[in-house]
């Protein structure tokens, strides 16, 4: 029997940059009208299941998401948030995960299913990446400098190869750019 892996993409918006959100965790300067917006909703259909950290989860809050409830925008997705100080809410379609997520992560990608959609957590895309856990990268890069704020990677401090697979540049100055995660030789 040949092993199968589901494929995990870590889909993020950012500054020019590289930053996910200014220090206090806001997103002031990210385009949020433009037809990236309706392509990017569009896209989310691609994926059965969505993993966050604890502050990307929380930062729902401000449009609507109700803390142990998952988040309506990823309503047809099973949800996992990774967090050691949340509740541990279990609920159909949220399960908040105490675990270390390199295993569980492997794991969940060794699972039937499809894509996996890794949404924002600079800090947990770096851990993963780390792990070469993830497959692939899209940016969503908005016509934006920070300055400072929350890294796109986190801390990640090793040097990744990539493949660039498709851009996509909207009027408004925002572009998509997909990569492949080249693996490291063995």
């Amino acid at each position: 029997m040949q092993e199968t892996s589901r494929e995990l993409v870590y889909y993020v918006a950012t500054s020019v940059d590289h930053y996910i959100a200014h220090e206090d965790e806001s997103v002031d300067g990210f385009l949020t009208e433009g037809h990236h917006i309706s392509d990017y909703i569009t896209s989310l259909r691609d994926y059965d299941t969505v993993l966050m950290g604890r502050r990307t989860y929380e930062w729902g809050y401000q449009f609507g998401v109700q803390p142990g409830q998952p988040a309506p925008m990823y309503g047809h997705m099973m949800q996992y948030v990774f967090s050691q100080s949340m509740p541990a809410y279990k609920v159909e379609q949220l399960e908040v995960i105490r675990q270390d997520p390199v295993p569980f992560v492997r794991d969940l990608k060794m699972q039937d299913g499809g894509a996996i959609y890794l949404c924002g957590g600079g800090l947990l895309a770096g851990h993963l990446l780390s792990h070469h856990l993830v497959d692939r990268i899209i940016l969503k890069i908005n016509p934006v400098i920070f300055g400072t704020g929350i890294p796109v990677f986190g801390s990640l401090e090793r040097t990744l190869s990539l493949s660039l697979l498709d851009t996509k540049v909207y009027n408004n100055g925002v572009m998509f750019v997909h990569y492949a995660v080249n693996m490291p030789s063995a």
